[in-house]
């Protein structure tokens, strides 16, 4: 709301307090109308610049907002638009309400009541009263009246053409989510992530992202290859074990190592979070986790390149879990060596 909208000078910098509220209601009035953020995961931005004032800029906001995210392709579930609503109490008893204030009517008047909604109804409103006060019969007529207003403004705003949300431009990135079971996660990763790079890679996607949920996120400029890919996918996670993966292991029931103490162990698979190993002819069958971070003093980036299956070195039993799982660690047992040494 620059000084010029209304023919003053000023200074224009940061948002002041009135830019502030009257963003927020726009906002509030807007947002009711906004789609689900897993049927349209964008960030969405809506700026609006007065540049000329003599009623509510909030409401035309509303207005000029609504057409902006529709032109711009967000999918809204109903268009929404606003009016500011003012009364004039000469005669307390008969008061007479004005519909779409002008800014003096505002300034003389006894009230500024913002109204905003869809056809369905009020998403969002702000009252102002001024020393007088109203009474409840002079709202309800408000209200009656700023819905009528509501209506055509709506009208007006369908017959500009953009009643409902554009195509999204080419430019911009397009998204495609699917659900997949959390165990079956790996199986689009891949080893050290080689399944999920071909995918990208291969489709020639933007990004595909995948989080803890199963909720896996394809983000790309051409739906047809993201079709695919997502069909990929699906493809992937369909498959049925065969013998490709990590083995079940059988249940030990021999003694367990003392926590504290270091064994010489050996690879037998690694996993992006870490290493499996075992510990041979010592505790025969028995097997233990030495996560990533736990592997050497400094940062381990990529656990391929960093260890081998075979790969032999000590580790040191950290804990043993109610269920029977060890928790190792290379660094620990590192870190011992050297202070036996010196």
């Amino acid at each position: 709301f620059p000084p010029s909208s209304v023919g003053e000078t000023g200074r224009t910098g940061a948002p002041g307090r009135r830019e502030v509220g009257h963003g927020a209601l726009a906002e509030k009035a807007l947002r009711y109308a906004l789609p689900d953020a897993k049927a349209f995961p964008y960030t969405i931005r809506v700026e609006s610049l007065i540049t000329e004032s003599c009623g509510s800029s909030s409401m035309a906001s509303v207005c000029g907002g609504c057409l902006a995210l529709l032109d711009a392709g967000v999918p809204l579930t109903t268009s929404v638009a606003g009016v500011a609503m003012g009364v004039l109490l000469d005669d307390v008893d008969d008061p007479v309400v004005l519909t779409d204030i002008l800014g003096i009517e505002d300034a003389l008047g006894g009230m500024d009541f913002k109204v905003a909604g869809s056809r369905e109804g009020i998403s969002a409103f702000q009252l102002d009263v001024k020393e007088m006060g109203v009474k409840a019969v002079t709202l309800e007529k408000a209200l009656a009246q700023a819905r009528d207003a509501r209506l055509h403004v709506l009208d007006e705003m369908a017959s500009r053409g953009v009643s409902e949300a554009q195509p999204l431009s080419s430019s911009v990135p397009k998204t495609k989510t699917l659900n997949v079971e959390p165990g079956k996660i790996g199986k689009i990763i891949g080893k050290g992530g080689e399944t999920i790079r071909g995918l990208i890679a291969d489709f020639e996607l933007a990004n595909v992202n995948v989080d803890d949920t199963g909720l896996v996120m394809i983000t790309g400029s051409e739906l047809d290859k993201m079709d695919a890919c997502a069909a990929k996918i699906v493809e992937l996670t369909s498959q049925e074990d065969r013998g490709g993966g990590r083995k079940e292991r059988k249940v030990y029931d021999g003694p367990m190592p003392e926590i504290g103490s270091v064994h010489p162990s050996e690879v037998v698979s690694i996993k992006t979070f870490g290493a499996f190993v075992s510990f041979g002819d010592a505790f025969p069958g028995l097997e233990g986790l030495c996560h990533i971070s736990e592997l050497a003093p400094d940062r381990v980036r990529n656990i391929e390149s960093f260890l081998k299956e075979g790969q032999k070195f000590d580790v040191k039993v950290l804990a043993v879990t109610d269920d029977g799982k060890l928790k190792l660690s290379r660094k620990a047992a590192m870190a011992d060596k050297a202070e036996a040494s010196r």
